[in-house]
């Protein structure tokens, strides 16, 4: 399991990146992207994803349960069972969305932004995910201790601050 947030700073109202694979031992079991928003859910970045993957096709595609319809944008990517033939599209979709948002991030740093407004929507964000019942149970299937496992989602992985 790789699960990937990059938060921006409080003085920046982008959307939070995510990316998450889940793989068993012969397959990758889901594939989630997302330019997820915070404080504007039609913000220019959101809107920029959802032209990047607007084309994107997955054989199978999951139902976003309510925890994740709460943060994540209309455009989300949730692929299920993904064959080996869609791996590529998955890899190349994760590293060019990065750079697009690395390169596109710095753009709305500003002064006149409400930091507290941002930060009380990122931790909503982090209070979202930590909803995940898949996380803590992919964690122990690997041989994690329950204890150690929610210690580290809530407060390594999603901590709320």
């Amino acid at each position: 399991m790789t699960h990937i947030c990059i938060f921006p700073n409080w003085n920046n109202d982008a959307p939070i990146y995510g990316f998450d694979i889940v793989c068993g031992r012969n397959k990758v079991t889901g594939a989630f992207h997302d330019y997820s928003p915070t404080v504007d859910w039609e913000h220019p970045m959101v809107n920029l994803f959802g032209d990047f993957v607007s084309e994107l096709e997955w054989r199978k595609t999951r139902e976003l349960p309510p925890w994740a319809q709460a943060i994540f944008s209309k455009h989300m990517v949730a692929a299920s069972n993904v064959k080996e033939d869609e791996i590529d599209q998955v890899i190349t979709m994760a590293l060019d969305n990065l750079d697009t948002y690395l390169e596109e991030l710095p753009k709305y740093t500003t002064s006149s932004v409400d930091t507290a407004l941002i930060r009380e929507k990122q931790n909503r964000y982090c209070y979202y995910q930590k909803q995940n019942p898949h996380t803590p149970k992919v964690m122990e299937s690997l041989g994690l201790p329950a204890d150690d496992v929610k210690h580290f989602i809530e407060d390594c992985l999603f901590p709320e601050v």
